[in-house]
């Protein structure tokens, strides 16, 4: 033992009383176990809790007493004071749980051996560490709470309110937000009797407590209220205790995270209170402050979504600023990390990116570059934007990386580009159209009018071959002109070629592919392959006008190019314009030839409306005129024989296609009635197929179900593609008959004869004054008075004269015989 000198005193004789002021339960054993001696704490102890350890326990063996117990606590203080008093460790200390039914409690238990002349003895003590306990599993549990990914910022909030509430022995806890001078409570934790609720707002001037904490930045712990800090009272709220922090973001005091309650405390706060409820408001701040954050990167990931990095001087990604979800990913991986440039790019990529690098660090100054990568979906360009980096976080040599996609830029650009060089192509080919149509007006057959067409298109460099063609069978073209190749016949344009022909042909609409060998069989055989070797683009026209399609022209573009939506579409109107000099020549061909050939034609069982007609009443129609009007009706001019006009009238409006029917001519005593059918909309019709190739219509009846027509054609046209056009109309038509008809010749001189013999000398009389005195202008040179006067004759008489002269005049145009097309 350490010598103690104190003048007058017996220092041994103090141990015991002194020991006996200790908070700690303390005795002392014999080198068997034997209780020697216990303080006043032991007694007291052992009297409040019903236990054996009262002053009876001296001389009981405390190993003994261990070794008994139900736990293995006792267990583990037996073994363990033993090998003190063995002398085989130094000291001992466990600590162990102690609770009761109403409360929990920790012990600690320590044990030191000590020798007085040669005898082991050993001193034991219980030290009762509850308190600290207590305050180490609320800690445990607060970062438990805290670091729970499972719970929602707002769960977390209020488990750890509630903890708090607990530990501290307070019935209110809140997380407060001061905005202005209002105090927003945004998390509570209160009484089941109290009105107070998430989201209620006062004035923080009601809060003096809290307001103390916000303006000076500074956790407050108050027990008393009204007795130690009676400036803070507040007479609405009635807090008399009240402990709380400041919950800082970015800086600013954001609000306070704070427990209350409406009585004064019993027990003072402590300063491990105040700690405790600073790290909670800590935290709060933390977490709200990376809300903020993340929501303000969520923002600019929507706003910018562009991956960002940090890169060295080496190439290598340090980090990534950008939400993992935005990123590129390469080979499947979620981040870029620790990897460098090389190790997933190709070489010649990264190089670029690595010297772009390098030379924004050299420089100090902002660089940028653009480059390509296949992702996983397609290929998709980026702009590397690259700005050197102090930062003390990472080397110096740093920079960071954006790594922008372009592609919809770039795509744009390439769209751009692809539309100049289309509108270049269309306004080329829209003077090569026009230079197209000045030489087709001198063309007198159609063979001329493909010819020249062929030789226009290849003489430019737009094309490299063109070739025109009819249809010869369903699935094959016969061959006509042809440019830019050496020898074509129809044996060698391969099936692939055909087939689009024949689509054109079919759908009266442009046909392109980006590729002849697309659509030509890949094989050795000479017949698979298509006409132009060369891989190029290939346009299939057809040349259609009204209802009749003429045939097809093939335009092969030169290599390297695309045949083009806008292109196409002046294709197309290339192709009708070829399709109309056909039908002129077939018509200039009808006029001037001397011999034509006559074309009878026959549908049994027709679905035409006059025909079906015809069936139903029992009667006949004579088509005798059709005129189409602007409006898109078409009126038909009919004679009807075999029933009533009211009938065949009344039969005639009820159908769905005819919008009026009226009787414009009774019967007389040599003429049927002739009836005015209005059609809402003109229906493709065999008379048009006809007058396409030049025909003039002479004859057009319906009776008994069936519709018969005749026509004639010149003879140098192609009688069979004239037939094929008119089944195509109307399948089910039949060619009765053909045969060779002299036409006269009629001249200019004959129709004026014709005329002249109409017109009475009083008509002609009138006729000739209007024209010269400009009676047919706009505006009128004369009035019908002024006519009148000249000649001498009244008003009335006058307008009688001229409309009989208009009427013989407009007959000799129109009536039957009269010209080479009768029914229009």
């Amino acid at each position: 033992m350490v010598p103690s000198v104190v003048d007058g005193h017996d220092i041994p004789a103090l141990y015991g009383p002194a020991i006996d002021t200790l908070p700690l339960m303390f005795a002392i054993v014999d080198s068997s176990g034997v209780i020697l001696s216990t303080n006043e704490t032991w007694h007291e102890f052992g009297r409040a809790n019903g236990t054996g350890l009262t002053p009876s326990t001296l001389g009981r063996n405390y190993l003994d007493v261990a070794d008994t117990a139900d736990d293995t606590t006792g267990q583990q203080a037996a073994d363990g004071i033993r090998a003190v008093l063995a002398g085989e460790q130094a000291s001992f200390e466990l600590e162990y749980p102690c609770h009761t039914e109403s409360a929990k409690r920790w012990f600690r238990l320590y044990a030191a051996p000590f020798t007085i002349d040669g005898a082991t003895f050993a001193s034991i003590a219980h030290i009762d560490i509850t308190a600290r306990k207590q305050r180490e599993l609320a800690l445990e549990s607060a970062y438990e709470v805290c670091t729970d990914s499972d719970r929602t910022f707002t769960d977390q909030l209020d488990a750890l309110l509630e903890l708090g509430c607990e530990t501290l022995g307070s019935p209110f806890g809140t997380l407060s937000r001061v905005h202005g001078d209002e105090y927003v409570f945004e998390a509570v934790t209160t009484p089941s009797s109290a009105d107070l609720e998430a989201g209620r707002t006062t004035s923080i001037e009601t809060l003096p407590n809290c307001r103390h904490v916000v303006e000076h930045r500074e956790p407050l712990a108050i027990g008393d209220v009204a007795a130690d800090a009676p400036v803070l009272a507040d007479s609405e709220w009635g807090i008399e205790n009240y402990i709380g922090a400041p919950v800082v973001v970015d800086g600013a005091v954001y609000g306070t995270f704070c427990f209350y309650g409406l009585e004064p405390r019993a027990a003072p706060y402590t300063q491990w209170d105040l700690t405790f409820v600073r790290l909670l408001s800590d935290w709060a701040g933390y977490e709200l402050e990376r809300q903020r954050h993340a929501e303000q990167r969520d923002a600019l990931n929507i706003a910018l979504p562009d991956p960002s990095y940090i890169i060295d001087a080496e190439g290598r990604f340090l980090d990534c600023l950008t939400d993992p979800e935005t990123m590129l990913k390469v080979d499947e991986t979620d981040t870029l990390v620790g990897q460098t440039l090389h190790e997933f790019l190709p070489r010649d990529t990264a190089d670029s990116l690595l010297a772009t690098v390098r030379v924004a660090l050299r420089t100090g100054s902002f660089q940028s570059v653009e480059y390509r990568l296949q992702t996983p979906g397609d290929k998709r360009w980026f702009e590397a934007r690259v700005a050197p980096l102090q930062s003390r976080a990472y080397d110096l040599d740093t920079v960071i990386f954006v790594a922008r996609d372009i592609t919809a830029h770039k795509d744009r650009e390439a769209e751009l580009e692809r539309q100049r060089d289309e509108l270049r192509q269309a306004q080329r080919l829209n003077v090569l159209g026009r230079e197209i149509a000045k030489a087709l007006q001198d063309t007198q057959t159609r063979e001329e009018i493909e010819s020249a067409v062929c030789a226009h298109l290849t003489e430019s460099d737009l094309y490299q071959a063109v070739w025109a063609g009819s249809r010869g069978s369903a699935t094959q073209i016969t061959l006509g002109a042809a440019a830019g190749i050496a020898t074509a016949t129809p044996e060698q344009i391969s099936p692939g070629e055909h087939s689009l022909a024949i689509d054109a042909i079919e759908t009266g609409e442009v046909q392109v592919v980006a590729d002849i060998a697309d659509v030509s069989t890949q094989s050795d055989t000479e017949m698979d392959r298509p006409l132009i070797a060369a891989h190029c683009s290939v346009a299939a026209v057809p040349l259609t006008t009204g209802q009749t399609t003429y045939g097809v022209l093939m335009v092969y573009a030169s290599t390297d190019t695309t045949i083009g939506c806008r292109e196409s579409d002046i294709l197309g109107d290339l192709g009708r314009l070829i399709a109309l000099s056909i039908q002129r020549v077939h018509s200039q061909q009808s006029l001037q030839s001397a011999t034509t050939v006559e074309l009878e034609f026959l549908t049994p069982d027709s679905d035409d409306i006059f025909a079906s007609l015809s069936a139903m009443l029992d009667c006949s129609f004579t088509l005798e005129r059709r005129v189409p009007t602007s409006s898109g009706r078409s009126l038909h001019y009919v004679r009807v024989s075999g029933v009533d006009t009211d009938q065949v009238s009344q039969a005639l409006t009820g159908l769905p296609s005819v919008e009026s029917c009226a009787v414009v001519e009774t019967a007389s005593e040599n003429r049927a009635p002739l009836l005015e059918v209005t059609l809402d909309k003109i229906s493709a019709s065999p008379l048009d197929t006809l007058i396409d190739y030049g025909g003039a219509v002479r004859q057009a009846v319906a009776a008994d179900g069936d519709l018969q027509f005749t026509a004639e054609i010149a003879p140098d046209i192609n009688v069979r593609a004239v037939v094929e056009a008119v089944q195509e109309v109307t399948p089910g038509t039949e060619l009765r008959s053909k045969q060779y008809v002299d036409q006269p010749v009629s001249t200019v001189t004959d129709f004026r004869t014709r005329i002249r013999d109409r017109l009475t000398p009083k008509q002609a009389a009138a006729l000739k004054t209007a024209y010269a005195r400009g009676y047919y202008d706009w505006p009128r040179g004369s009035a019908a008075e002024e006519l009148a006067e000249t000649l001498d004759i009244s008003a009335p008489t006058l307008h009688y004269r001229l409309r009989k002269a208009h009427d013989a005049v407009i007959g000799a145009l129109f009536d039957s015989g009269s010209g080479p097309e009768t029914l229009d």
